[in-house]
C-alpha cells in the first residue's frame, strides 16, 4: 500500500481505537524499523515488525513496508494502543524472565485484542 492510502485510513480509524482503547498515543510512519533507527534511507534487514511502541516517546510507529491492506494497518494500531496502556517494567520484567512474543502476556493480550479488528472495517 502507499502510504497516502495508509495514512488516510489510520485517519479514519485511529480516533475510534484511540477511544476504545483510552490510548494517547501519536501515530508515526516510516517504511521499516531499520531505516527508524538509522535514520538511512534504504536500510533493509532480515527481521521487521509490522508496527512498534514507545514508552518514552508515547509514540506508534508504522512501519509502511509491511502494511498490505486495511486489515494490517488497523491490527497494529489496536496491538500497540493496548501496549500504549500497559506497564513498561513489567512489559520487560516478562522478557527478562524469559518468555517468547509467543508466551508474554502483554503480547498475547494485544494479539487477542486485534481479533476486534473487524469492527472499524466499515467505518465512515
Amino acid at each position: 500500500m502507499k502510504q497516502e492510502e495508509i495514512t488516510k485510513i489510520v485517519n479514519k480509524v485511529y480516533p475510534l481505537i484511540c477511544a476504545d482503547y483510552n490510548s494517547t498515543a501519536l501515530v508515526d510512519f516510516h517504511y521499516n524499523i531499520y531505516e527508524r533507527l538509522s535514520g538511512e534511507k534504504g536500510m533493509t534487514g532480515e527481521v521487521c515488525a509490522h508496527a512498534e511502541y514507545d514508552w518514552s516517546t508515547n509514540k506508534i510507529y508504522i512501519y509502511t513496508s509491511r502494511m498490505k491492506c486495511k486489515e494490517d494497518i488497523i491490527r497494529s494500531l489496536i496491538h500497540e494502543c493496548v501496549h500504549s496502556n500497559q506497564n513498561k517494567w513489567l512489559f520487560d520484567c516478562y522478557y527478562d524472565e524469559g518468555n517468547t512474543y509467543e508466551t508474554h502476556p502483554y503480547e498475547i493480550e494485544a494479539r487477542e485484542a486485534e481479533e476486534n479488528w473487524e469492527q472499524y472495517l466499515f467505518t465512515n
